[in-house]
């Protein structure tokens, strides 16, 4: 799916230059910055996610499994506290990583943003169409819950050279 320009400008993210992977920047600790375009091949590549939020002043974080459609994140969930998170429009973050122990590298991306209960037709047909099976057992189809990035962010653990 392609992402429409408008959705792209208003996302806060590290710089997509065109200057490959090998040759992307680092950070201040030395870690590789990922632009929005790396980021978004990572989040569709990563089976399973975390989402979190704060739920009656404290930190809760849940794993999730997701599929992403353009720049949002989208998966389903079935009555409980993500549910209430959504409805409200509450602010949200999900992250997905990814490790490789025998490199000793790995990399994060991390989506800021506002979870929102998806009720039309025309998105949750769509949502039905990315091949998304809930992990969990939800009795029913559930609720499909979209987040709707503000900020998407990546870095990568440069293995260390022998």
């Amino acid at each position: 799916m392609s992402i429409p320009d408008d959705a792209r400008a208003s996302i806060r993210h590290d710089k997509d230059e065109d200057v490959g992977a090998t040759n992307r920047p680092t950070d201040h600790r030395g870690l590789r910055v990922l632009g929005l375009e790396e980021c978004l091949e990572r989040l569709r590549s990563a089976p399973l996610g975390r989402v979190a939020f704060v739920d009656t002043g404290e930190p809760v974080v849940f794993p999730v499994n997701h599929a992403i459609d353009g720049v949002d994140v989208v998966f389903r969930t079935s009555w409980g506290s993500k549910l209430e998170v959504a409805e409200s429009s509450g602010v949200v973050a999900y992250e997905v990583d990814g490790y490789e122990a025998s490199s000793e590298g790995g990399w994060s991306v991390v989506v800021k943003g506002t979870a929102q209960l998806v009720y039309e037709t025309v998105d949750t047909d769509r949502y039905d169409q990315l091949g998304l099976r809930s992990w969990a057992d939800i009795k029913g189809l559930g609720f499909w819950v979209r987040i709707r990035p503000v900020e998407i962010t990546g870095r990568e653990v440069i293995p260390p050279q022998e």
